[in-house]
């Protein structure tokens, strides 16, 4: 496993221990509100920072794999040359949606960055830096897809990316293969 799968593997780990930990903080507090009619007030906090962070690192994961929603449908039927041109102006949509982003996580980051929670009191810029670190990984993924397109080093198959809504998944199943 190289280096960047190994990253992968990291994230991976990382958010299935935060999902863990989530679960765990709220069903605590639940059960204690329950039984002892009390609960742990930095749960909630902490589990909406968590969730936060899971969000952005889910997102991030999945765009690794092209699993985002796409009109592959409409995509598919275009010859190579449209195929290329959707894909660049998909990848150029992203990178600039993208890009603002980052610049607006920065400026909350820098805003919030003093600021405290009122229970833990940690940084209220925490949740604002999962969308940084999310935004830069979504860039460069958006960077080296460009690039790989433009210099002609992208498969045919690749051109087309996503996945079609489960509604219209399940439409095309009941119709059957198409002609």
């Amino acid at each position: 496993m190289g280096m960047a799968g190994r990253l992968v593997r990291l994230i991976e780990s990382a958010l299935i221990l935060g999902l863990v930990a989530m679960v765990a903080l709220v069903f605590a507090n639940v059960v204690m509100r329950y039984v002892f009619d009390s609960g742990v007030l930095a749960a909630e906090e902490v589990s909406r920072m968590i969730f936060v962070w899971l969000t952005f690192g889910g997102a991030y994961l999945v765009a690794l794999r092209g699993g985002h929603l796409g009109m592959t449908s409409l995509v598919a039927r275009l010859g190579p040359a449209g195929r290329s041109l959707c894909r660049g102006l998909a990848e150029a949509v992203s990178l600039l949606c993208i890009v603002l982003v980052i610049v607006g996580a920065w400026r909350q980051i820098v805003i919030n960055i003093d600021n405290r929670a009122p229970i833990t009191g940690a940084p209220l810029a925490i949740p604002y830096m999962a969308a940084f670190v999310a935004g830069l990984g979504l860039a460069a993924l958006n960077v080296a897809t460009l690039a790989r397109l433009l210099t002609g080093r992208m498969r045919a198959d690749e051109m087309v990316v996503g996945v079609e809504s489960e509604e219209l998944s399940g439409a095309a199943q009941r119709r059957g293969p198409a002609p």
